[in-house]
């Protein structure tokens, strides 16, 4: 059986926020981003740990995290929505981005770098941003980020709304592609040298948004 057959995708649960922060830090431990962020990377494992458990218990509270889990129970991959339908829902999230705890180093400023960027080009129009999507890396490529994606998109089209993300690889740009996104707009590249973001768009099941 395929890890992706074997996987149950669910949401997330504030009981289980402990266990929620060091499988994300495993998915995420190499990600684009964050490598470019913190490219060290035992900084990088020190620094997100809090991070992530900021994150997280905002996003489990307000239902927005999608995980795989095995029969095991092992949670091997998660991703966090938000479902900015309309003005209050895009306010709430920017509120909760300026609490975000930064540092004043060149860490911070990156994050701010990478916060201004996507926050200057993210559409105005009512739609579900798949903000952060990532698997345990000895199972990427066998099917669980597409089942995870599978059900972010089905939340997403019962809303009636549209799906808005920048893909940080070529790798998971061809997922979004095979998942009914399409590239929107310009290339976004980070200054440094950093990742080249693709910001991508999969319209609602009517299609006229």
């Amino acid at each position: 059986m395929s890890p992706a057959a074997a996987v149950r995708v669910r949401r997330a649960v504030p009981a289980e926020t402990d266990v929620l922060v060091p499988a994300y830090a495993d998915a995420f431990a190499d990600e684009a981003v964050l490598s470019w962020v913190i490219p060290d990377p035992a900084d990088r494992a020190a620094r997100t740990v809090p991070m992530f458990r900021e994150l997280l218990t905002v996003a489990v509270r307000d239902d927005q995290v999608i995980v795989a889990e095995l029969p095991d129970g092992a949670i091997v991959g998660m991703s966090v929505w938000l479902s900015l339908a309309d003005a209050a829902a895009r306010h709430r999230q920017a509120a909760q981005l300026a609490e975000f705890p930064v540092e004043a180093d060149a860490v911070g400023q990156r994050l701010a770098a990478v916060s201004d960027t996507v926050d200057a080009h993210r559409p105005p129009d009512p739609h579900v941003y798949l903000a952060s999507i990532g698997v345990r890396p000895d199972l990427r490529g066998r099917g669980v980020g597409g089942a995870i994606l599978a059900e972010g998109l089905r939340a997403a089209d019962a809303e009636g709304l549209p799906t808005y993300l920048e893909a940080s690889t070529e790798q998971s740009r061809r997922l979004y592609l095979r998942h009914g996104f399409h590239d929107h707009g310009r290339p976004l590249a980070l200054p440094d040298g950093g990742p080249v973001l693709r910001p991508m768009w999969r319209p609602a099941p009517d299609g006229r948004r």
